[in-house]
């Protein structure tokens, strides 16, 4: 019974920050009064447009750099790509991918600068990488401020702030706060391929049933495993199938449900977009160089006893994050519509950061699954507190300060719950050598 009791107490130890944001927004939805229909299909907008930002956060968490503020400077590159292909009005989905391709381009550079500067200044690189955003953000105002126009040759009047010369003509420097996408560029990814929900939700149960089988039948005849083992490593799969098939259920017996998912649909495209993001970083921690980024991570200097470039490594993890967050910022902008040239970028970082530490993350631990629980959870949150403020108090704005309230204070109850677990954890080591020199000293 005691066991019992302990393990749900280090349960909710492990998971009060996902159990609290989801009764929050729980309590946000009932109170504001909205649809669940509003709600299912604002939520899959918002999740859509912000995950691969929250994925590139994955890999220096487990390389043991912490919450790598510094993805700014990625979403900067994602944002010079979209410019440049609105500059040469090269438009829709061939657009978006030539913007990637520049946008990596940019962002294996910036990586590497960056993941060379936190070589420099090992255990600090979240304060460095949040500094470094904010001074990269004055080099890229600069840029597109002063530079553009004039120091680099560049002339559209659509994309461009214009001016009058001393000689009375026209002449065009610095880029426009709010650029507009051409109408192919607009929602390109989203709207390529879209499905209802209602239709994809049997194709869903049938594959993650197929997937569940054909993991738990290999687990269990090529790798020997027994029944409890096999559905234990396997349980994100099964637990997924079980809950789709509830769902379907549902969806065919509730009218309330029903109608909550009848209009929702789903941008195919985008989710194979992240997808492939996804299973490309599960793809790498399955690698060498995965295994490279875990035990650097665990402890540097068993890693260069073993033989491993830590400097080398932490490199790689930076510049492989900067073009994942490269990437994010393509697909959040092209989902907006528009990019605000000095604005777009600045929170990157921090909403980024925030939605993974909701989803149960620490500065040295990330999954894929505390990436879509922080994102849902957050975003969720993030755009029913003005309503429920606004039920509560008539006053959305006061909601809006709650949402920013919480952004900022998720990030510091997180640094202070990790202080606060790695001194008890060394207190506890502490504890112990002294315990097992004692009975040494008393044996002999």
């Amino acid at each position: 019974m005691n066991k019992q009791h302990n393990k749900g107490l280090e349960f909710l130890q492990a998971n009060m920050v996902p159990i609290l944001f989801t009764l929050l927004c729980v309590g946000s939805i009932i109170i504001s009064g909205q649809n669940m229909s509003y709600v299912m299909t604002e939520t899959v907008s918002r999740v859509g447009r912000n995950a691969i930002l929250v994925v590139s956060l994955i890999l220096p968490c487990i390389c043991g750099m912490g919450l790598n503020f510094s993805i700014v400077l990625g979403a900067m590159a994602g944002e010079i790509g979209l410019i440049l292909i609105t500059h040469w009005s090269y438009d829709g989905l061939k657009g978006i991918v030539l913007a990637a391709v520049i946008a990596t381009v940019i962002a294996i550079v910036l990586g590497t600068l960056t993941g060379m500067l936190f070589n420099k200044v090992k255990g600090q690189e979240m304060i460095t990488g949040m500094i470094l955003g904010f001074f990269s953000i004055g080099v890229y105002d600069l840029i597109f401020i002063f530079m553009v126009g004039s120091v680099i040759p560049m002339v559209n009047p659509e994309i461009m702030l214009s001016s009058q010369n001393a000689a009375g003509e026209t002449v065009y420097v610095g880029l426009r706060n709010t650029i507009d996408f051409h109408e192919a560029t607009k929602y390109a990814v989203d709207n390529a391929w879209k499905v209802m929900f209602v239709d994809l939700l049997p194709w869903l149960v049938a594959g993650f049933v197929v997937a569940t089988a054909a993991i738990l039948a290999y687990k269990l005849l090529r790798q020997k495993q027994n029944v409890k083992e096999a559905l234990i490593s396997s349980k994100g799969f099964w637990i997924t199938a079980i809950l789709l098939a509830v769902l379907q259920i549902l969806i065919k017996t509730s009218k309330t449900v029903q109608t909550a998912f009848f209009i929702l649909q789903i941008p195919m495209l985008t989710v194979i977009v992240i997808a492939v993001v996804c299973l490309m970083v599960v793809f790498i921690m399955k690698t060498k160089l995965g295994q490279d980024i875990r035990t650097v991570g665990l402890n540097m200097q068993v890693a260069t006893a073993a033989g491993i470039n830590v400097n080398k490594t932490r490199i790689l993890a930076t510049v492989l994050s900067t073009v994942i967050a490269a990437w994010g910022q393509i697909i959040f902008l092209q989902n907006i519509g528009n990019v605000q040239t000095f604005n777009s970028h600045e929170q990157v970082g921090t909403y980024a950061v925030a939605a993974l530490l909701v989803g149960g993350a620490s500065i040295d631990k990330a999954s894929m699954g505390q990436v879509f629980t922080g994102t849902v959870l957050f975003h969720v949150l993030f755009f029913m507190t003005p309503l429920a403020g606004k039920v509560l108090f008539a006053d959305p704005q006061l909601g809006e300060y709650f949402r920013v309230f919480l952004c900022y204070g998720i990030i510091a109850i997180s640094l202070i719950l990790y202080a606060w677990k790695k001194q008890a954890a060394e207190k506890r080591r502490i504890e112990e050598e002294n315990r097992l020199q004692l009975a040494s000293f008393e044996n002999k």
